[in-house]
């Protein structure tokens, strides 16, 4: 059992280890931060676990009653608790330190207008847009006043809201702040069909009709050919029915996101998911398919004849005027960016292609991605296998009631609560990130509960 003795909290610090290439720089920016919480529960037993705002390694260790003693400095050492099994060597946590461990050093909480960051972004309050600040200030309060967390207690890392075309709150926590670039998982997916749209728009080469294996004849032979892998399309990898045996949401599956970063070093991730047997018509059933997305990232390349990095930093990163920013690279032979959900970025960047969905493809009066193909990207055509939305190119469409209406919401989401909501009828855009990676029954819950607040303050 845990003695009495070691409840509190404790603190240790470690610097990220990235040891795959990115584009143009590792995401390093601050060491990631390990609070062990030692507390007696009311049955008298003393348990601890571990809260890590960046990545939720904890959740992976669980909650334990035992616990190493301490060493004779009065440190206390936990092996295999962060993602790569290093052992961490604790300490009693400082004021200082407790920084990263409350949402924010005060519990309550004061709109402030967003900063102007010359990234273009024209910022306005929440007035000026016609908003109510009471709704988001409940759900601001919620989230700063935790100061008892639990295992599953949220980690919102930030919000950031734009409505008619301004941004009108940017709020950070757990020491986030504006520059602080973030894991965005899956949230990308939806990045990589705007990107698709933009190199239709460029090199008049290919369309969603195009078969994948036409644009992509150099990797033939393929492996498990037949007529329907020969059927497959363009629209079909960006659906996620290209009739692959890929479901992320099944450990046995071939095509499983894991399954295929598990290969040994050298295998081609792009002729791996080619070479997948089919299960069904291309078009014909929808799963949760993150290599169907990534695919297209070997569509981009072959017809822009560019690296995916140089492409997107051309087409989108500077005419969007993003910041910081950063692309996981897949293993050689590959070595291109990964395109189902390997991006660091800013939040108030990446609300940015909110705001490209609402304003037709544009962003501060350039065109960035063609009218039409935000049009098309938003029309239904899938309902993915127990995902419970209907899915279009790249995109996440739900319809949220709030307060007796019904809205069409379009959303990007990612592993943890990375979530870029857009909701048309409102003119309005949101960026949540959060840190709960490996907890969807925590994070499901940020998009109507974030969204409901946004849509109530709008009147």
């Amino acid at each position: 059992m845990i003695p009495v003795a070691l409840v509190g909290i404790w603190a240790a610090a470690q610097v990220n280890a990235y040891p795959a290439a990115w584009y143009p720089s590792s995401p390093i920016d601050r060491p990631a931060h390990f609070f062990l919480v030692v507390r007696k529960g009311d049955d008298g037993v003393v348990r601890a676990f571990i809260r890590n705002p960046e990545a939720n390694a904890g959740a992976f260790w669980g909650v334990h009653d035992t616990l190493p003693s301490p060493k004779p400095d009065g440190s206390l050492v936990i092996d295999k608790v962060t993602m790569d099994g290093r052992a961490l060597s604790f300490h009693r946590a400082t004021n200082e330190e407790l920084m990263w461990y409350y949402p924010r050093k005060t519990e309550n909480w004061t709109y402030n207008v967003p900063a102007q960051l010359n990234d273009g972004w024209r910022v306005g309050t929440l007035a000026s847009s016609g908003m109510n600040e009471a709704p988001l200030a409940g759900l601001m309060q919620s989230i700063i006043s935790q100061r008892d967390p639990t295992l599953r207690s949220p980690y919102i890392h930030s919000i950031a809201i734009a409505r008619h075309g301004k941004l009108v709150l940017d709020e950070y926590f757990y020491g986030f702040d504006p520059q602080s670039t973030h894991d965005l998982r899956s949230a990308g997916k939806s990045v990589t069909t705007l990107m698709v749209g933009r190199a239709i728009a460029d090199t008049h080469a290919f369309s969603p009709q195009s078969r994948v294996l036409d644009v992509l004849g150099a990797y033939r032979p393929v492996k498990n050919d037949d007529a329907r892998k020969e059927r497959m399309t363009v629209a079909d990898l960006m659906t996620m029915a290209p009739g692959f045996a890929c479901d992320d949401n099944d450990d046995n599956s071939p095509g499983n996101e894991d399954t295929m970063q598990s290969q040994p070093a050298g295998t081609d991730w792009y002729r791996y998911t080619l070479n997948l047997p089919m299960i069904n018509d291309p078009g014909n059933v929808a799963y949760y398919c993150s290599a169907s997305i990534n695919l297209l990232g070997a569509v981009v390349a072959t017809e822009t004849k560019k690296p995916l990095t140089r492409y997107f930093n051309e087409r989108f990163a500077v005419p969007m005027q993003f910041g910081t920013y950063a692309m996981w690279l897949m293993p050689p032979p590959a070595s291109q960016a990964y395109m189902a959900g390997g991006d660091y970025m800013r939040p108030r960047d990446f609300l940015k292609f909110g705001q490209l969905l609402l304003d037709g493809g544009e962003w501060n009066g350039t065109q960035v991605v063609d009218s039409g193909w935000i049009r098309e990207s938003i029309v239904p055509r899938t309902a993915p296998v127990n995902e419970g939305d209907r899915y279009g190119y790249g995109w996440h469409l739900l319809m949220l009631s709030v307060g007796g209406t019904a809205y069409d919401v379009v959303s990007a989401g990612g592993n943890g609560g990375q979530l870029l909501i857009v909701v048309p009828k409102l003119d309005l855009a949101i960026m949540v990130t959060a840190g709960n990676y490996g907890q969807f029954p925590v994070w499901r819950n940020f998009l109507p509960q974030i969204t409901s607040a946004a849509i109530l303050s709008c009147g």
